[in-house]
C-alpha cells in the first residue's frame, strides 16, 4: 500500500487542523483518493506536525500534492514554510 509522508511546521495549528477535518476537505481528499489520513503533533514542538495518508496508487498521492486545492488550504490555515514529503510503499506490518 502507498503512502504520502508529510512534515510541515504550521504558524496556526488549531486553525489548520480546524480546516483539515472539514467536510469539505475530507472530500477533496476522497475524491483524489485518499484512503485514510492520520495527523501527528509533536509534543514539544506543537506547530510541527506529521501527515500519513494512505492510497491505492501513488499517483494519486503525488496529484493531491500538487494540488491546487491543498496549496489553497496551506495557504489560508498558515502552512509555515515548505514541506518535506516522502512517498512511500508498505513493506512490512506487525
Amino acid at each position: 500500500m502507498p503512502y504520502m509522508f508529510v512534515r510541515i511546521t504550521l504558524s496556526d495549528y488549531d486553525r489548520w487542523k480546524r480546516a483539515w477535518d472539514s467536510p469539505e476537505q475530507m472530500q477533496i481528499r476522497k475524491a483524489f483518493g485518499c484512503k485514510s489520513a492520520r495527523v501527528y503533533r509533536g509534543h514539544e514542538s506543537t506547530n510541527e506536525v506529521i501527515i500519513l495518508t494512505e492510497w491505492d496508487q501513488i499517483d494519486e498521492a503525488r496529484e493531491w500534492g500538487i494540488s491546487d486545492e491543498l496549496r489553497e488550504l496551506m495557504h489560508h490555515t498558515g502552512g509555515a514554510g515548505r514541506p518535506d514529503v516522502l512517498y512511500l510503499n508498505e513493506v512490512t506490518k506487525s
